[in-house]
């Protein structure tokens, strides 16, 4: 698989799934998040580059992002069911 696919598709898309699961399995924003900021930190000093360390803070930033629209989504649907 092409690199630049990766980084521009595949890991975006893995970021938001784990957002959303991550808020979803553990109810809290942070969790998700700081599983992808290390996860990512970790790969740009073993399998990657330093060039790769702004996609870490872009991926961590999404996965902030998806998890707190699913949270946003979740307590609307709430307030519309009572």
């Amino acid at each position: 698989m092409d690199i630049v696919f990766m980084i521009l598709v595949g890991f975006p898309a893995l970021s938001i799934i784990i957002g959303v699961a991550g808020y979803f399995l553990f109810q809290t924003l942070m969790v998700s998040p700081v599983i992808v900021f290390i996860s990512t930190l970790v790969a740009t000093f073993t399998i990657f580059n330093d060039t790769f360390l702004i996609w870490v803070f872009v991926y961590t930033f999404l996965a902030f992002l998806s998890g707190f629209v699913f949270k946003k989504i979740i307590e609307k649907k709430g307030a519309l069911d009572s």
